[in-house]
């Protein structure tokens, strides 16, 4: 219905007619917030998706010889063909089940010698500084010890990745039982709790943030020793295959494997902090 008038020659439109929803309107808050969300997850693609387009460019017009730089569709070619062949998957996998059960190793043994250390200043005093000389010496600089005394069997390298799991978590363990409130703990000794329970309900929760620092960095330098373990003394892995390619000269082989480690990498620690999150669902950051 037309809503207009003419009066005295002039048209007189209604205050309605001109009315058009603002472009707010169309999006809900709900819908506002998931696209928000959406952005907050797809930002952290900008970057890399630019340096791949800058990488084919490059590539694409030979500023670059394909041996030193191969172009990014020809190494997801060949990252295809390694998938079809079978031993890829399997060389992945064999790399993760390693850094698996030698970061099982490490963490296991770092969070019972930082609760013992940080419950214990006897134990600190007796035991820290032989820890403090041995973590001076990089897990790496053992491989040629260890390899002479068990060889390159799977055993060496769950004790180079236990080494390197173990001090991160340890130190991290020690840091946070330390720094614990002691109102928290006069609180627990009011209401008579035991050793154990001071440790699993008061401490071990208060110190969970410092701990999980520790264990996302130990995870990090699992995977990639891991790689280097493999590259001395392996014949199966990812750190094999990047042996392989690199006395081949097979550059895209060698970026196929680069983009894999790094993407496991980044899912690992993604993994960590997903639990963290849901562990420590009370820690809030100023950063929203």
């Amino acid at each position: 219905m037309n809503h207009d008038a003419v009066l005295n020659g002039v048209k007189v439109v209604s205050p309605d007619a001109g009315v058009r929803p603002r472009r707010e309107a169309l999006l809900t808050p709900g819908t506002r917030q998931t696209l928000l969300k959406i952005w907050d997850r797809l930002i952290g693609l900008v970057v890399p998706i630019i340096l791949v387009v800058i990488w084919e460019t490059v590539a694409q017009l030979n500023w670059v010889k394909p041996v030193f730089l191969p172009a990014p569709s020809v190494v997801l070619k060949t990252f295809i063909n390694l998938l079809e062949s079978g031993q890829f998957l399997g060389d992945i996998w064999i790399s993760i089940y390693t850094v698996l059960r030698g970061f099982a190793w490490g963490l296991g043994l770092g969070l019972i010698a930082g609760t013992s250390a940080g419950m214990s200043r006897t134990v600190d005093r007796l035991f820290g500084p032989l820890l403090n000389a041995v973590r001076q010496v990089p897990p790496i600089a053992w491989l040629p010890l260890i390899v002479l005394w068990v060889g390159i069997g799977d055993f060496g390298k769950l004790v180079v990745l236990a080494k390197a799991v173990f001090f991160p978590v340890f130190l991290s363990t020690l840091q946070g039982i330390r720094s614990v409130s002691r109102d928290y703990v006069e609180v627990a000794r009011v209401y008579e709790f035991s050793q154990v329970q001071l440790i699993r309900r008061v401490i071990f929760p208060a110190a969970l943030p410092t701990i999980f620092a520790g264990v996302r960095l130990g995870a990090g330098l699992a995977w990639a020793y891991i790689v280097f373990a493999e590259m001395l003394a392996g014949r199966k892995g990812l750190g094999y295959i990047l042996t392989r390619g690199q006395d081949l000269l097979q550059t895209d082989e060698v970026f196929v494997v680069i983009v894999v480690i790094g993407a496991i990498g980044f899912l690992i620690d993604y993994l960590l902090r997903h639990a963290e999150s849901r562990l420590i669902t009370w820690k809030k950051s100023f950063v929203n």
